[in-house]
C-alpha cells in the first residue's frame, strides 16, 4: 500500500452539489457535539455511554466535533425506521472497529454540510501495514440501506480492513468522498449505485464492488454520473451480477499486487454494459472482463491492458459475446484487444486497437482494417492526418481500425512511422 499513498494525496476531486442538510419530514433535528471521549446532546433519540453514542429513534441528527476512540451507533430496534444523519465537521475514530455502525435502520441518509471536512477512521496506519487479508469490518459499516449525499467532504480510512461496507444497497448521489482501505474500498453487498459527486478510492483489495446475488435483481453495480477515481490492488470495479456504466468520468487502475486473486479494471459475472461517460481503464490482467456478454454502445473509452483489453466468456465455454454498436473505443493490449469466447461484432462506433502477441479475430459487422503493423509504446494513430486520440501503451504487432462514420473513398491510417492506404466502398 505504500506506493499508493502519493496517488491518494494527489487526487483532485470535483465537488458535486446534491442537497445540503439531511432533514426528516418533521423538520426537527437533534444535535450531537463530540468532545474527545464523550458527547453532549441537544434533543432526543440519543444515548451516551462513555465514548459510544447511540441513535435509537427515527429522525434527523447533526453531528460535529471529534471522538478520539469511540463509535457512533444507529439502532432503531426491531421496527426499522429511517434516520437522517448530517456531518458538520465531524471526526470519529475507533481503534478496534467501525467508527460509524448502522446496526438497524430502514434507511440511513448520510449527508455532509457544504464547506465541511469530515472523517471516519477504523484502526491505525500500523494496522494497515500489518494487514494480511483475513480481517473483517469497515470504518463505516451498515447492516441496512445507505444513501450518501451532501455538499461537503467525507474521508473514510479503513486501516483495519474495508473502508465502507453496506450489507444491502449503497447509493451515492453527491458530495466529495475519499476512501483509503487495507481491504475493499466501497462494498455494497446487494448493489452499488453512483449517480453523482466525486468519489476517490484507493484499496488494497477491490475498489468498488457488489458481492451478493441471493436476492433476484441484486448484485449489480451501476454508475450514471459523478467523477470516480479508483486505484486498487484487486479489481477496480466488480459486480457479482451486472456492471453498467452509462455516464460520469471514470479513471480506474488495477495494480494487481495485493491479496486479491483477480486484478481487472472492470469485472462482472453475468453482463457488462458501457453506454456512456468518459472512461480511462488500465489493468495488469484483462481490463474489461465478463463471464457473460460485453456490450459497448456509447462513451469515450480508453483501455490499457497487460493481458486482453476486453474479454468475454469463460475459457472453453464458447459463450461470451462482445458487441460494439457505438462509442469511441481505443485499446492497447499486450495480448488481444477484443477476445470473445462467443461472437465478436462491431456494428457502429469507432474502434482503434494496438494488439500485442496474440492473434486477433476479425470482427463481424462493419468493415474493419486488421493489419500486421509493428510499433512501440507512445505511437499515436492518425487518419488522413487527423489524430484519433488513440495511443499505444505497449509494443504491438497488429493494428485494428473501424468506424461507422468513415466516408467512402481512399484513406490513410498512420502510426507515425508507417502509413496504410485502403479504400472504403
Amino acid at each position: 500500500m505504500r506506493r499508493l499513498l502519493p496517488l491518494f494525496l494527489c487526487l483532485v476531486l470535483l465537488l458535486s452539489a446534491c442537497g445540503a442538510t439531511a432533514v426528516s419530514g418533521d423538520g426537527q433535528q437533534t444535535r450531537i457535539v463530540l468532545n474527545g471521549n464523550s458527547a453532549s446532546v441537544t434533543g432526543g433519540g440519543v444515548k451516551v455511554s462513555g465514548s459510544v453514542i447511540s441513535i435509537g429513534a427515527a429522525g434527523s441528527y447533526i453531528v460535529s466535533g471529534t471522538l478520539d476512540d469511540g463509535q457512533l451507533v444507529v439502532d432503531t430496534g426491531d421496527e426499522a425506521m429511517d434516520v437522517w444523519l448530517t456531518l458538520d465537521n465531524a471526526s470519529i475514530s475507533n481503534r478496534g472497529g467501525a467508527a460509524l455502525y448502522v446496526k438497524q435502520a430502514k434507511n440511513l441518509y448520510l449527508s455532509t454540510l457544504s464547506g465541511t471536512k469530515n472523517r471516519l477512521v477504523s484502526g491505525t496506519e500500523a494496522d494497515m501495514a500489518a494487514y494480511d487479508g483475513t480481517q473483517d469490518g469497515a470504518a463505516l459499516f451498515s447492516e441496512d440501506d445507505l444513501k450518501l449525499s451532501g455538499e461537503g467532504e467525507l474521508e473514510i480510512l479503513g486501516y483495519l480492513n474495508n473502508g465502507l461496507t453496506c450489507k444491502d444497497d449503497l447509493d451515492i448521489e453527491g458530495g466529495s468522498l475519499r476512501v483509503q482501505a487495507a481491504g475493499n474500498g466501497l462494498r455494497g453487498s446487494e448493489s452499488v449505485e453512483i449517480k453523482g459527486g466525486a468519489v476517490a478510492v484507493i484499496a488494497g483489495n477491490d475498489g468498488i464492488k457488489s458481492s451478493s446475488a441471493k436476492k433476484a435483481g441484486k448484485g449489480y453495480v451501476a454508475i450514471s454520473g459523478g467523477a470516480v477515481t479508483v486505484s486498487a490492488q484487486g479489481d477496480g470495479i466488480a459486480a457479482e451480477t451486472e456492471l453498467t456504466i452509462s455516464g460520469g468520468a471514470l479513471s480506474v487502475e488495477a495494480l494487481g499486487d495485493g491479496f486479491a486473486r483477480s486484478s481487472k479494471a472492470l469485472k462482472a459475472n453475468t453482463a457488462l454494459t458501457l453506454s456512456g461517460g468518459s472512461l480511462a481503464l488500465s489493468a495488469i490482467e484483462d481490463a474489461v472482463s465478463c463471464d457473460g456478454n460485453i456490450t459497448v454502445s456509447g462513451g469515450v473509452i480508453r483501455v490499457q491492458s497487460e493481458n486482453d483489453g476486453l474479454q468475454a466468456g469463460e475459457k472453453g465455454s464458447g459463450l461470451g459475446d462482445i458487441a460494439v454498436s457505438g462509442g469511441d473505443l481505443a485499446v492497447s493490449a499486450v495480448r488481444r484487444a477484443l477476445n470473445a469466447r462467443g461472437t465478436l461484432t462491431v456494428s457502429g462506433g469507432t474502434v482503434c486497437a494496438f494488439i500485442g502477441t496474440e492473434k486477433q479475430a476479425m470482427p463481424e459487422g462493419q468493415r474493419c482494417l486488421l493489419q500486421s503493423l509493428s510499433g512501440s509504446a507512445g505511437d499515436r494513430l492518425t487518419l488522413d492526418g487527423t489524430d484519433l486520440n488513440a495511443e499505444a501503451a505497449f509494443p504491438y504487432v497488429t493494428l485494428l481500425f473501424t468506424s461507422d462514420t468513415l466516408p467512402s473513398g481512399s484513406h490513410e491510417l498512420s502510426n507515425g512511422s508507417r502509413t496504410l492506404t485502403y479504400s472504403v466502398d
